[in-house]
């Protein structure tokens, strides 16, 4: 039986012998990559906000989760240059995996009675009367068991991520502006069909707003500004290899093509964004303009010229022209009234009071909804205002895991830390400029998500969660050796190394000109020595002596005594 992790550096076309050319696949990706890019493609597709669509998501992030843990259960770690960075962030999934886990384990009533924020719960068991059950940390159990669930599919993106190569996470950052790309149209087109548009995919959403896959227009912005920055990779890239902008002639018509499009769809996220409307994209778009220029400018691939700064300028010039065009009097409407204005103060004040009677265990995971509404007040409630969520991922963190939740989220911001300072000032030398650069914007984009989570929930989506699992990865090196020209070098191969091996010497025949009639005489076509001998072997032994100097015996040529025969003279 063939393990799961034996398909660790297997193409995908191995499997499915015969079906690719062979000259092919040699480039063709893993089945780690594989899952990874499935797993991305249906958090973005389907991990948009609805029940439904994240269960099926769920189940369908099962399989490539199995083939990441497989394949890192027979990765050797230890044999990398980042085995304590392995060690360590593995550490740290594992303790985020099995907090929801330990908030579900039954206590005795001894225990759970005693914990913090469950007198009124006490209070009702008195009231029906008989015995006290064992009951979890959590005071909704089923929903502590769906958010563990909601972690398969991020979980499953960034342990098959960081065992990917540079190649693929190339190709990963690719799919994830397709897909962003694609969720533009369907939002512009959203906007122009309507509150009743067919292409609205949740009932529970923003009708006169762009949303694209997403029920909420927030988490949609938060999608098209980490786009946004994976874009300006590839575009910052894409001028650079252009050539010289003071010669046009010298522009090979691929790399008009390429620029055409890199501008296009800058143009089209800015305006993407313009039409959702939300407040806090809007505002962390133009933080991640800003930082798209500084990637620009900090880039090593600096050179007389080559000029990105300039691509940039226009099509961000370009997209705010069309946006204003279609989207300003909305956008200032937008600003002018907001109904949760104030009621985000008042979500926070409330959360803050749950989080305190909690501590130090918390509620557990997803148990928001009902202990919030122990803590609301009759004078805060709002009509036609319901609260799903604190609208600041940190409140609620604290409130639903307590001190646990609260150290995990430290340990994450302390990493996050050191490895932006260390791309940014003191970059691997080994490490590709463009990865470099890609590595940065990762950066970037977790830290705009971030900041979107003190006054959203971006993250309780599984298309955000699956954007930030890829960031997070690009910030790590490769656990498994990576493509030749990267940081670490890749083993190729037994199939491929064959191949790359240099043809043996050809040996050409000259006839003597001193005998005549004598037999070719084998000749090197440079040099006339054949190559020295291997350890072990005899001198000449490699060469394909004419069948001439070998007698009816089988005897070797002259002045080879090997084989213990005479020699004919």
């Amino acid at each position: 039986m063939v393990s799961l992790g034996s398909f660790r550096e297997q193409p995908i076309g191995t499997v499915l012998t015969g079906l690719i050319p062979e000259r092919i696949r040699e480039y063709r990706p893993s089945i780690v990559f594989c899952a990874c890019a499935f797993t991305l493609v249906c958090s973005l597709l389907l991990g948009g906000g609805g029940l439904l669509s994240g269960a099926i998501l769920e189940l369908l992030a099962i399989a490539p989760l199995l083939v990441a843990l497989g394949s890192l259960a027979e990765l050797p770690i230890w044999q990398t240059n980042s085995r304590t960075d392995a060690y360590w962030v593995l550490a740290f999934c594992f303790a985020l995996a099995a907090l929801p886990l330990i908030q579900l384990v039954p206590l005795p009533p001894l225990i759970w009675t005693h914990l913090p924020g469950r007198a009124e719960i006490v209070k009702i068991f008195d009231l029906l009367g008989g015995s006290m059950p064992w009951m979890p940390i959590s005071v909704w159990p089923h929903a502590t068991w769906l958010s563990f669930l909601s972690l398969l599919p991020p979980m499953a993106i960034f342990l098959a991520a960081i065992q990917l190569g540079y190649r693929e996470r190339r190709m990963l950052t690719l799919v994830i502006i397709a897909v962003g790309a694609i969720s533009v149209f369907i939002g512009l087109t959203q906007v122009a069909q309507g509150p009743t548009s067919a292409l609205r995919f949740y009932t529970i959403t923003n009708n006169t707003e762009a949303v694209g896959f997403f029920a909420n227009r927030n988490h949609f912005a938060a999608l098209l500004y980490t786009v946004l920055l994976f874009t300006a990779v590839w575009a910052i890239d894409v001028a650079f290899n252009s050539g010289s902008w003071r010669d046009v002639r010298s522009f090979e018509r691929s790399s008009i093509v390429a620029l055409t499009a890199a501008f296009l769809l800058f143009v089209v996220l800015i305006a993407g964004e313009a039409m959702a409307r939300s407040r806090a994209g809007l505002a962390l778009t133009i933080v991640a303009l800003l930082a798209i220029f500084a990637l620009a400018f900090t880039d090593r691939r600096q050179k007389p010229g080559a000029s990105p700064s300039k691509l940039l300028v226009a099509a961000v010039i370009f997209g705010i022209i069309l946006s204003a065009q279609f989207a300003v009097y909305r956008i200032f409407d937008r600003f002018a009234t907001d109904p949760l204005a104030n009621a985000r103060i008042v979500f926070a004040h409330n959360t803050t009071a749950a989080a305190r009677a909690f501590m130090p265990f918390g509620s557990g995971l997803g148990t928001f909804v009902p202990v919030y509404a122990m803590f609301e007040r009759p004078v805060d409630t709002l009509a036609n205002i319901y609260a799903n969520h604190a609208h600041d991922d940190f409140l609620e963190i604290w409130l639903d895991t307590g001190v646990m939740g609260l150290l995990l989220l430290c340990a994450f911001l302390v990493w996050w830390g050191f490895a932006g300072v260390k791309l940014w000032r003191r970059p691997s030398p080994d490490l590709s400029a463009f990865d470099c650069t890609l590595a940065r914007a990762a950066t970037i984009a977790i830290g705009l998500l971030l900041a979107h989570s003190f006054v959203d929930f971006p993250m309780r989506t599984e298309a955000i969660m699956a954007i930030f699992a890829v960031s997070c990865a690009l910030l790590i090196e490769p656990l498994r050796a990576a493509e030749p020209g990267t940081r670490v070098a890749a083993e190729p191969s037994r199939d491929v190394a064959r191949r790359r091996q240099p043809p043996k010497p050809l040996a050409t025949t000259v006839s003597s000109s001193s005998t005549p009639g004598s037999p070719e005489v084998p000749m090197l076509e440079r040099g006339g020595l054949p190559p020295r001998p291997q350890a072990g072997g005899r001198w000449g032994e490699e060469i394909d002596w004419p069948d001439e100097w070998q007698n009816a015996a089988g005897q070797k040529p002259p002045g080879d005594s090997g084989g213990g025969s005479e020699t004919n003279d």
